[in-house]
């Protein structure tokens, strides 16, 4: 987040726009600047800001007021932080009141605090925006919330839902199992002019040849062992007017894809062992985790029918390739698990977290809930740690601890490097007999940057 930032500084004073690009320009921020309103709101034309920090004293036609409410109006996803010399309380309630995140009074106390409340309120819109993000997805009615993601991937995926929901065309969901396919076809059908009709999903990979046809287009008498007598109605004639998803339509063998592309062209169908012709009205989405067009070419998948499906086509992303939407992927399964069983679990900690983002998942979201659901079923606290987590995400990268003796060195210098910062304020506080003050006193370390450490990461300060 912090690299990619986009900061406004808004303040009279050349001193402080200067100490602010310089600050936060070595701490990886893209930094703008401006000396006043009419300045500050021309620049929010032209570039979108994820922070400003404005001073409430303004010489001009505005004063910082003002422009925190001409700045609400236009860009209401940007964090303000109000900076001033003269601040009172009254003034801080009323500025907060007006859509301030924070009020910072000059001079200011430490560049680490500073910089504290910079991040606190980064990360404060980072979740409002990710809330946002939930909001729009709930707004594609998908029944199963499952399908959630704020990665560009994902976003792609939601924007082209949206677009071809609404019409009449045949669609193809592509992707690897686990990937939320069927997820993907229930938000079509829902966001469909058919969205008030029945909606039914049936395995092509998972039943036999007969039963399968006898699935789809009914039968009539008993066409096989086992089947009801007198026939029955298929799918086709039971979501007339609404829509079947055929999953792994690759499975499907050739004298059925036959059938099933007579009933796409046609509309028309007979029910296995009958004569009469009937007539149904479904739109059809179809998934594969296969490769249809090699399928085409060796033969095992026909053609024609690969185009009346493939109208559209959807590709639903491995997780791998959007690993920055597991953590809230993984804190969406584990909130929906603690509901149901009633658990005491609340969190994860960094160290698992870290672990789950570097894993491959090949079974992609649907492992993911299940070992958040397993992960949680057996932790003993009320966090899932490195340690409850299955063996195989525990052994891509060994947890550093005191037991398992993983040297340093082994780790990529980011790892190393927060393993000795933990060490070490850990072992400064034991030092200290965990008085803070104390702990300051002797590192040399500003209070405010020792209790940020601590927070980050979840050291526990034992009596």
């Amino acid at each position: 987040m912090k690299k990619k930032a986009r900061v406004l500084v808004v303040d009279d004073e050349e001193y402080t726009r200067g100490f602010f690009q310089r600050l936060l320009g070595e701490e990886g921020y893209d930094i703008a600047t401006a000396a006043d309103g009419e300045e500050a709101l021309g620049l929010f034309t032209q570039k979108i800001f994820d922070l400003v920090l404005l001073d409430l004293k303004i010489p001009g036609s505005m004063d910082g007021m003002q422009i925190l409410q001409r700045i609400k109006k236009i860009q209401p996803g940007t964090v303000v932080i109000m900076i001033s010399g003269h601040g009172t309380l009254e003034v801080a309630v009323q500025a907060v009141k007006m859509g301030a995140e924070n009020f910072i009074s000059k001079p200011f106390n430490s560049i680490e605090e500073v910089l504290m409340h910079i991040e606190k309120a980064l990360e404060y819109q980072k979740i409002l925006r990710e809330n946002a993000l939930l909001h729009k997805q709930l707004a594609l009615q998908i029944e199963n919330r499952n399908m959630i993601g704020n990665s560009s991937r994902m976003q792609e995926v939601f924007e082209r839902i949206r677009k071809v929901a609404p019409l009449e065309t045949n669609i193809l969901l592509m992707g690897e199992s686990g990937t939320g396919k069927e997820l993907a076809a229930q938000a079509l059908h829902k966001n469909s002019r058919r969205h008030n009709k029945i909606f039914m999903t049936v395995n092509c990979g998972a039943l036999p040849e007969h039963l399968l046809e006898s699935t789809l287009f009914g039968f009539e008498g008993e066409t096989f062992t086992g089947a009801r007598k007198g026939g029955a109605k298929g799918y086709f004639e039971e979501a007339d007017g609404g829509t079947i998803f055929l999953d792994e339509i690759g499975e499907a063998s050739l004298p059925l894809q036959v059938k099933l592309l007579r009933a796409l062209q046609e509309g028309e169908f007979k029910r296995v062992g009958g004569t009469e012709t009937l007539y149904s009205d479904v739109r059809i989405i179809s998934a594969t985790n296969r490769d249809l067009t090699r399928a085409v070419q060796d033969g095992k998948f026909r053609e024609d029918l690969y185009y009346r499906i493939n109208v559209i086509n959807i590709k639903l992303p491995p997780l791998r390739e959007r690993k920055e939407d597991i953590p809230l992927l993984a804190h969406f399964f584990l909130k929906k698990f603690v509901e149901k069983e009633k658990k005491s679990v609340t969190s994860i900690s960094a160290d698992a977290m870290r672990l789950m983002t570097g894993y491959h998942w090949p079974g992609n979201v649907r492992q993911l809930e299940n070992v958040i659901k397993g992960s949680a079923a057996l932790c003993e606290g009320d966090t899932i740690d490195v340690f409850a987590l299955p063996e195989e995400i525990r052994t891509i990268h060994p947890p550093v601890t005191e037991d398992n003796k993983v040297a340093p060195v082994l780790l990529p210098f980011k790892e190393a490097k927060e393993y000795f910062e933990r060490r070490y304020i850990e072992d400064l506080l034991k030092a200290s007999h965990n008085d803070v003050a104390a702990a300051a006193r002797t590192s040399g370390i500003d209070v405010s940057t020792i209790y940020r450490k601590i927070n980050r990461y979840h050291i526990k300060i034992t009596e």
